[in-house]
């Protein structure tokens, strides 16, 4: 039910393992008011403001609209424009919002031949989990909600399939009750799905979707009831495993744990991993403080090498621990919420937005068990990392913008820089 919503963003939710297989026989476009329109850069003059995009000495390559979040794939950028009918026209609207009807129209730039090919427009979008945009065998998935989350009646969640060679669109229904805040993870050539049904009972169901055949199986359940039991926050698969990062909560107490499941879903392993956040926090949380951070919709998760986890939620806090040390990196403690993972289904890298602590656009890549950093350089040294993704060829998109902090006149136009 809708009044669940303000306790799960807070809380949350269901284990069984089911073996039920439900075929998605509602396969249905997505609402499309401009579907495979082509816009050429001589066509880019219309009202709404653009964003350059540069390579990495500065040159221009072409132009985007502006647009509430990129996703560098291996055919080009992938964006979203999103205008609400209760506001200006120039007015990008990127949250829930309660009562604004919005059309969000989908674009992929073609970096080769700089032509901007609209895939789709969704007139009642109500949420994009633009976070867990996944890119698969030459498409990209991403999970929305639509209708209104903050009113009384169920909304469907959807998952979007944008094809980046042939710019169409397909969606398939998920759940008739759908929760905004869901995650999902490429599984061997499939994708795995959460949904935190909002029925009387508060279950996480995670589902198997099959590309090929368009078939959701349900392969786990999680259930929290009065105040105890688990609920998944976030998912990734390394190809060979399966992890889940799951909150159990007992009472008014609540532990993080990562579950380690094979490919088939049979769970492994299991490992309290509490203290992390703990040890990756700027010693200014309080245990009540702890225990809030913990309960918050996590954007970010990721092991890697199987002995390192990332962490990353909606709020301030960040880790990146070494699992068989039980350490924090150094050079994550205490970062806050400036320290982020690039987007993208590219092997991950990490920034400091906005500077960071120490002014500086610094860039990290995993490698020999520690972080390795460098220094993102732009056109103008004024500039400032905001925003970061990496494809699946290896290619980056940096978004770089600057606001002078006691002169909101003295501004920089946004870029993208494409390397």
């Amino acid at each position: 039910m809708k009044q669940h919503i303000a306790f799960m963003l807070a809380a949350l939710l269901c284990v069984g393992l089911t073996g039920c297989n439900q075929k998605t026989n509602d396969r249905e476009n997505i609402k499309n008011s401009i579907s495979n329109e082509q816009f050429g850069n001589k066509e880019k003059d219309l009202n709404t403001p653009t964003v350059e995009i540069v390579d990495h000495h500065g040159t221009h390559i072409g132009s985007i609209f502006q647009n509430t979040g990129t996703t560098l794939t291996n055919n080009g950028i992938f964006y979203s424009t999103v205008y609400s009918e209760n506001v200006s026209t120039d007015t990008i609207s990127t949250e829930i919002t309660d009562g604004n009807k919005e059309t969000v129209t989908y674009h992929l730039y073609d970096l080769q031949t700089n032509n901007d090919y609209v895939l789709g427009s969704i007139p009642d979008q109500d949420y994009e989990a633009g976070y867990s945009r996944t890119e698969l065998n030459g498409k990209l998935y991403t999970l929305i909600t639509t209708g209104n989350a903050l009113d009384q009646i169920p909304d469907p969640l959807f998952l979007a399939e944008f094809d980046l060679i042939t710019h169409t669109v397909n969606q398939f229904r998920i759940s008739n009750n759908g929760f905004p805040y869901t995650a999902m993870t490429s599984v061997n050539g499939k994708l795995l799905i959460i949904n935190h049904d909002q029925t009387d009972k508060l279950d996480d169901i995670l589902y198997l979707f099959e590309p090929d055949n368009s078939e959701t199986k349900e392969v786990l359940r999680f259930e929290l009831k009065d105040d105890s039991g688990d609920t998944i926050r976030q998912m990734y698969s390394d190809g060979e495993n399966v992890y889940l990062l799951r909150l159990r909560f007992e009472n008014k107490s609540v532990k993080m744990f990562l579950d380690t499941y094979d490919n088939d879903f049979n769970k492994l392993s299991e490992r309290d991993i509490s203290s992390f956040l703990e040890k990756g926090s700027d010693n200014s949380l309080v245990s009540d403080d702890i225990e809030n951070e913990m309960k918050q919709m996590v954007s970010k998760f990721m092991v890697l090498d199987k002995r390192f986890v990332y962490y990353e939620n909606f709020s301030i806090s960040r880790f990146f621990g070494n699992l068989e040390n039980g350490e924090i990196l150094e050079e994550t403690k205490g970062v806050g919420d400036q320290f982020l993972a690039a987007s993208g289904s590219g092997n991950p890298f990490f920034y400091y937005a906005f500077g960071g602590g120490k002014n500086e656009n610094a860039v990290f890549e995993l490698k020999n068990n520690s972080l390795s950093k460098s220094f993102f350089k732009a056109d103008d040294t004024r500039y400032y990392i905001t925003a970061a993704s990496i494809n699946q060829n290896g290619n980056r998109l940096i978004q770089v913008d600057y606001i002078n902090p006691d002169d909101g006149n003295d501004t920089l136009p946004t870029k993208l820089y494409y390397i």
